[in-house]
C-alpha cells in the first residue's frame, strides 16, 4: 500500500476523511515537506527576524488559503517546528510570538492576545497573528478605544468609522505598508487578495515526486492501477498538464473566481486518485481504468464518461463543469470526430482513445437528421466526444496548423492569451495598440451600434441611449474621444507580498484617470465586434462598464450652453445606408441644420 494515496485522498472533501486538507493536520503528515511550497511573505518575515528587524504582521484571508502555513513555514525555517509537531494556538519564543487562529479564542482574551502581537516588535520580537475580518476588527476596535480612554481621549464614532474604513481599504487594496493604530504598528496581510494560480502547478510537480511512488514500483497490482498509469503519464507530460491546470486556475482568477490552495489540492489530488484506494485497485477488476480514471477526466469530475455527481463538491470542478470546457467546439474537432487522427497524443493515450473508439464506432456514425427517438445515442456520442476533448486539452500535442496557445483564445476568449502575456511580462508596444483598437472599436459600437467605417476612424461619439442592446434611429451625441485619448498600459504591482514572479496590471488611461482592464471586460469587448448579443449576468462586469461610461462622459462630455445662448447639437441617424452624423443649432426657437 502507497501510503501517499491515502494522503491524497484525505486533501479533498470527498468521503468522510478529509482532515489532510486542514493545515493543522498537514503538519503532522510525514509528506507535508514533500509537497509544501513556500510563500514570499514567509520569507521575508524570516528574513526579518534573522537580520533583527522586527515588526507585527497579521494575516487574514479565507480558509483554505494558506495562512497557517505561512506560519509553518516560517517556524520551520527558524527551526521551532519538528517533524510531526502540531501548533499551539498561540505561543512566545525569544524572537517569535504567534497567535494560530484568533477564532479559536474565547472573544474575552482577543483583544489580550493582539495587544500582545502589537507590542512584540517593542520585545524585539516578531509577531504573527491569524485571523478572520471579524474578530479582527472587534479586537482592533475595542483596543483603540481602550489605549483612547487611557490618555483621557474620547474614541467617538467618526473615530470607530475611519478606523474600520482603514482596515477594510487595506483588505481590498492588500498593499505593502505599515498601519499605525492606537500608538501600535502593523502589516496587515489579505491573502486572499493575494495571486496564487502558480502554486497549482508548483504543488502538481511536487506530488509527482518519484520519491513518494517508489512503493508502487514493486506493487502487484501496478499494471492494472489507473492512480500509477496517472503518475507516469503525469510525470512524462508534466509541462503540457502544467500549461492547461495553470490557464484554467488563470481564467478563474481574472473572472473572480479564485480559487484557495486547499481547493486547488482537493481538485489535483482528485484528479490522480479518483479517491480509489490501494485495497479496492488490488480487490477488483476495474473496468477499463485507465480511461475511465484517467487524470483527462477526473479533473473535469467525470469517471469515463459520466459525471460523478459526488465530485462536484469539488469547486474547481464545480466551476470546470459550469463553464462547460469540454463542451466548447476547437478548430481541432474534425480531425478528432472525423478522421479519428490522434496523433496529438503520446502513445500511452492513443491506446487508450483508440480502445475508446473501438468500442464506442457507432455512435459517431448517428447523422444530424436522425428520429427523436434515438435522442439518447445523440447524448451518448456528444459525451463520447466531450471525453476526448478533455484528454486533448489536457495532454493534446502542438502541431504546426494547432497551436496549443490558440486552443485557449477558444475556450477563453479570443485575447485570452494577449491579456495573459501582458500581465505576466513586459510586451512591446504593437500588444498595446492592438488592445487599443479592440476598446475603441468596442467602445464605437457599444455607443452607435455599428463599428467604425473604415480603420481610419478616429474619433468615438458618446451618445445617449437605451442599455437593452437596442439601438435608437437617432442618437444624440453627448461628446467625442479621439482614439489617441484612449490608451492601454500596464503598471507593474510592485510588492513582496505576492508570490508572482512579475505581475501587471492594465489599465485604459483617459486623460489623467486609469480605469482598471479586466478579462471579462476585454472579452465583453470582444463580444460586441463580433455581434454577440451579451447579457450582463455578471453584476462585477455589469458595474465595470457603467464606471467606464460614466469616466468617459465625465471626461469628454460637451459643455452644454445656458439658455441665454445658442444650442448646438449634434446627432447620429441609422439608415439602411450607414451612420449619418449631422448637426443642428438652435437661433431662436427654429431648428437649423449645420450640416
Amino acid at each position: 500500500m502507497n501510503e501517499f494515496v491515502v494522503y491524497l485522498n484525505s486533501t479533498n472533501n470527498i468521503g468522510g476523511n478529509s482532515t489532510g486538507s486542514l493545515a493543522e493536520s498537514q503538519v503532522k503528515s510525514p509528506f507535508y515537506d514533500f509537497v509544501k511550497v513556500d510563500r514570499k511573505i514567509g520569507t521575508r518575515i524570516v528574513k526579518e527576524i534573522t537580520s533583527g528587524v522586527y515588526k507585527t504582521y497579521i494575516l487574514t484571508g479565507h480558509a483554505g488559503d494558506g495562512k497557517t502555513s505561512i506560519l509553518v513555514q516560517v517556524l520551520k525555517a527558524l527551526g521551532l517546528l519538528d517533524a510531526g509537531e502540531g501548533l499551539e494556538i498561540s505561543r512566545d519564543y525569544s524572537k517569535l510570538y504567534y497567535v494560530k487562529d484568533m477564532s479559536e479564542i474565547p472573544e474575552s482574551k482577543q483583544v489580550e492576545l493582539l495587544e500582545k502581537a502589537l507590542e512584540a516588535p517593542r520585545n524585539n520580537k516578531t509577531g504573527v497573528l491569524i485571523s478572520n475580518t471579524g474578530p479582527l476588527l472587534r479586537a482592533i476596535t475595542t483596543l483603540a478605544e481602550a489605549e483612547a480612554t487611557k490618555i483621557g481621549k474620547d474614541f467617538s464614532t467618526e473615530d470607530r468609522i475611519n478606523l474600520q474604513s482603514t482596515i477594510l481599504n487595506q483588505l481590498d487594496k492588500n498593499e505593502d505598508k505599515t498601519i499605525p493604530i492606537a500608538g501600535f504598528e502593523f502589516v496587515l496581510v489579505n491573502i486572499a487578495r493575494v495571486d496564487n494560480v502558480s502554486f497549482a502547478t508548483k504543488i502538481l510537480r511536487k506530488m509527482l515526486t518519484p520519491e513518494l511512488w517508489e512503493s508502487c514500483l514493486t506493487c502487484p497490482s501496478s499494471g492494472n492501477c489507473p492512480i500509477n498509469f496517472n503518475q507516469k503519464l503525469l510525470s512524462a507530460q508534466i509541462d503540457r498538464v502544467c500549461d492547461f491546470v495553470e490557464n484554467y486556475y488563470r481564467y478563474l482568477f481574472e473572472n473572480d473566481k479564485r480559487m484557495t490552495i486547499r481547493q486547488m489540492v482537493g481538485q489535483l489530488s482528485y484528479g490522480i486518485t479518483g479517491n480509489l484506494t490501494c485495497d479496492k485497485i488490488e480487490k477488483t477488476l476495474l473496468k477499463t481504468p485507465f480511461f475511465t480514471y484517467n487524470f483527462a477526466n477526473l479533473f473535469f469530475g467525470h469517471k469515463g464518461l459520466n459525471l460523478d455527481r459526488d465530485s462536484m463538491q469539488i469547486k474547481g470542478i464545480d466551476y470546470i463543469n459550469g463553464i462547460g470546457l469540454d463542451s466548447i467546439a476547437l478548430g481541432v474537432d474534425y480531425k478528432l470526430f472525423v478522421n479519428h487522427d490522434y496523433s496529438f497524443f503520446s502513445q500511452e493515450i492513443k491506446e487508450v482513445l483508440e480502445a475508446l473508439s473501438r468500442s464506442t464506432r457507432k455512435h459517431f456514425q448517428i447523422v444530424e437528421d436522425a428520429a427523436d427517438e434515438i435522442t439518447g445515442e445523440y447524448e451518448k456520442t456528444a459525451s463520447i466526444r466531450r471525453a476526448i476533448r478533455r484528454f486533448y486539452l489536457i495532454f493534446g500535442m502542438e502541431q504546426e496548423d494547432y497551436p496549443i496557445t490558440e486552443i485557449y483564445n477558444q475556450i477563453y476568449g479570443i485575447n485570452y492569451m494577449d491579456y495573459k502575456r501582458v500581465i505576466t511580462s513586459v510586451q512591446p508596444s504593437s500588444m498595446f495598440r492592438r488592445l487599443q483598437t479592440v476598446v475603441f472599436n468596442a467602445l464605437y459600437i457599444k455607443n452607435t451600434g455599428f463599428l467604425p467605417a473604415s480603420s481610419s476612424e478616429v474619433i468615438l461619439p458618446l451618445t445617449l441611449r437605451r442599455e437593452d442592446e437596442v439601438y435608437q434611429s437617432v442618437l444624440l451625441v453627448l461628446g467625442e474621444v479621439n482614439k489617441s485619448d484612449i490608451r492601454v498600459v500596464a503598471e507593474k504591482v510592485n510588492s513582496d507580498l505576492e508570490d508572482a514572479d512579475e505581475k501587471y496590471s492594465i489599465y485604459i488611461c483617459l486623460k489623467d484617470e486609469k480605469f482598471k482592464l479586466t478579462l471579462p471586460m476585454l472579452n465583453y469587448f470582444n463580444n460586441l465586434i463580433a455581434g454577440s448579443v451579451t447579457s450582463n449576468n455578471n453584476p462585477a462586469l455589469s458595474h465595470g462598464i457603467a464606471s467606464l461610461d460614466t469616466l468617459l462622459l465625465e471626461k469628454f462630455s460637451e459643455t452644454r450652453p445656458n439658455h441665454e445662448e445658442d444650442c448646438e447639437i449634434s446627432v447620429i441617424v441609422n439608415t439602411t445606408k450607414g451612420q449619418k452624423f449631422k448637426r443642428f443649432d438652435f437661433v431662436g426657437n427654429k431648428l437649423h441644420l449645420v450640416d
